[in-house]
């Protein structure tokens, strides 16, 4: 059965108030696949997730419908494309609607103890959007208001005005490509510009579609030939009608953005399965089967050819151009494009959330790497994709992106280190993973299984010295955080660093839960001893408490010589399920 769905899929804010009078809320607009009632004496149309059946249907309010057509103009709405796009975004049972990985323009925000590629939201207080956002009386009455002029004087500069050759023309042209606040930066900086903030054709510029008033679309229709500042300055810091226009209108545009992309069918050219390895890093890729540990579709993406949108970037697709004639496409080609010359490509790195891949770094010749391209900032990193040897084909499913290397993996990559999704950053090699029974770690080298990791000892072990304490956060009988004291008045595991007093060993318990998706079970507790025969078992107390008998108690083997100086973790939902030791 698909979910009830009871906000709007475009801004966020709630379809119908059943507690008020009619408003522009209780009005909507389905988008949907082909139903079909096969029960006649049903009052509840169903609608299943099962693709096959075409059933799922996305709300939309008709006024944030109407903003969306008024977008498009003379073109109508990409329906299918649309609809294929809602079907690719994860449900939230918080926003009671599927979500775009963005914040509905402040409408909700992510949990202040989440991760990054967590879709965990909290509702925010934004008065301004019961307001509607289509017909907006504020906007409709500003052609019949009486200009007013504000006594701007013009600044005097004595600095040397490196564009004074240029036509004032020019100047214009250049002024009407900048955003509004790099443009004033320049007349601060040049007088040559000072003249175009007193004509016209800038500020109207300012009205155009993708610009800072594009939401007041109303003005294309309007006889404004000498009022375009006045406009501008008047629908600053607006009523809350025009203030939910912006936020609806802004989140129109994203929406239109992955609507413009556009689908390169690629050639296809078969290899021979000989000697055949390939290395996989996807986003959290959710089957569209409801099985356990996957109770339903509310985070991470689905293999569909389709990008998710949100405030940051995704890699969409990619050219190949190749040292003969011609070039092989793969995904959207979008308008942003970044070219890299290279002549031996050995693989990539690549930061992952978990809607689809973010980042790509290229390997060039086994050894050099280049920038990042894309948003690799707050994501996942993982050497996953890096080969030995040259790359001999490459296959892609958005979002999910595989490598197909000749048979030839890099020497130790089938490990923790190179294999795993690493938060906030891959470890140095100089560190000691101690990865032997990590129960995490066949899942966080085969799927998208984000490994989180800290070194409380600091670059080798400077802080070590300093540390007087650890404590675990409980909640719910599960193990929610672990924290590291250098200076407290809280209860916990002192420790006597300046006396050289450190942690030589962590042992772990895990349980086996019933539809767990990690094999060897799930962490309940730790103990933590030190070099003094001091320990401290970090377990819960309250809910579920740790049955010693039923737990598998394992001790993690340190590289001789070495003493504990991070830990390295892998989570869900805000729980710790796995632990293992640095050194």
């Amino acid at each position: 059965m698909s979910p009830y769905i009871h906000s709007c899929v475009l801004c966020g804010y709630k379809i119908g108030d059943f507690d008020g009078p009619p408003s522009w809320a209780d009005r909507f607009r389905i988008l949907s696949g082909v139903g079909l009632l096969d029960d006649p004496g049903a009052c509840v149309l169903a609608a299943p997730l099962d693709f096959d059946e075409r059933r799922d249907t996305f709300p939309f309010h008709e006024a944030c419908w109407s903003l969306l057509e008024q977008s498009y103009i003379s073109k109508p709405i990409p329906h299918r494309r649309l609809f294929e796009v809602c079907r690719s975004l994860p449900f939230s049972d918080r926003v009671d609607c599927v979500t775009w990985g963005h914040d509905f323009g402040g409408l909700i925000s992510a949990e202040d103890d989440s991760y990054p590629w967590q879709d965990l939201f909290v509702d925010r207080e934004l008065t301004f959007a019961s307001d509607e956002p289509y017909v907006v009386p504020e906007i409709q009455q500003l052609p019949y208001e009486t200009p007013t002029w504000p006594d701007i004087s013009q600044p005097l500069s004595t600095k040397a005005d490196i564009f004074a050759k240029i036509p004032p023309e020019i100047i214009t042209s250049i002024s009407r490509y900048l955003p509004t606040v790099d443009y004033l930066n320049a007349r601060l900086a040049s007088r040559s510009f000072y003249p175009v903030f007193h004509g016209q054709q800038f500020w109207a510029s300012r009205f155009l579609p993708n610009a800072d008033r594009s939401w007041v679309f109303e003005s294309q229709k309007w006889e404004m030939a000498n009022n375009w500042l006045w406009l501008y300055r008047r629908t600053a810091n607006g009523t809350p009608g025009m203030k939910n226009r912006e936020r609806v209108w802004r989140l129109v545009e994203k929406v239109k953005e992955i609507l413009c992309l556009e689908w390169i069918e690629p050639i296809s050219n078969p290899i021979p399965k000989a000697n055949i390895n390939w290395r996989q890093a996807s986003g959290d890729l959710r089957p569209d089967s409801l099985q356990p540990p996957y109770p339903g579709f509310h985070g991470g993406c689905r293999k569909f050819h389709e990008k998710q949108l949100g405030n940051v970037t995704y890699i969409t697709g990619m050219r190949l151009t190749l040292t003969r004639d011609g070039s092989i496409r793969l995904g959207y080609m979008a308008d942003e494009e970044h070219t890299l010359d290279i002549t031996c490509l050995t693989g990539f790195n690549v930061a992952v959330g978990s809607r689809g891949i973010q980042s790509i770094q290229c390997i060039l010749d086994n050894t050099r790497e280049s920038p990042w391209i894309g948003c690799a900032d707050n994501a996942p990193k993982t050497k996953r994709l890096g080969v030995f040897g040259p790359i001999t084909g490459i296959k892609a499913a958005f979002d999910m992106v595989s490598l197909e290397a000749d048979g030839c993996i890099r020497p130790g990559q089938d490990n923790l280190r190179e294999s795993a999704f690493w938060y906030p950053r891959i470890p140095e090699t100089s560190l000691h993973l101690n990865e032997g029974s990590f129960i995490a770690r066949e899942t966080a080298m085969t799927r998208y299984d984000p490994v989180c990791w800290t070194m409380f000892g600091g670059p080798g072990g400077i802080h070590l010295g300093f540390l007087i304490g650890i404590s675990a956060t409980v909640d719910g009988g599960c193990l929610k955080a672990i924290e590291f004291h250098y200076n407290t008045k809280h209860r916990h595991f002192k420790i006597d660093g300046p006396g050289g007093e450190v942690v030589n060993s962590v042992t772990i318990y895990t349980h086996q839960y019933g539809l767990w998706h990690n094999e060897p079970g799930v962490l309940v507790s730790f103990k933590v001893s030190t070099n003094y025969g001091n320990s401290y078992h970090f377990e819960p107390t309250l809910g579920r408490a740790t049955n010693r008998t039923a737990s598998v108690e394992r001790t993690i083997t340190l590289i001789e010589g070495s003493t504990v100086n991070g830990l390295y973790w892998t989570q869900h939902r805000n729980r710790i399920t796995a632990l293992r030791a640095i050194s």
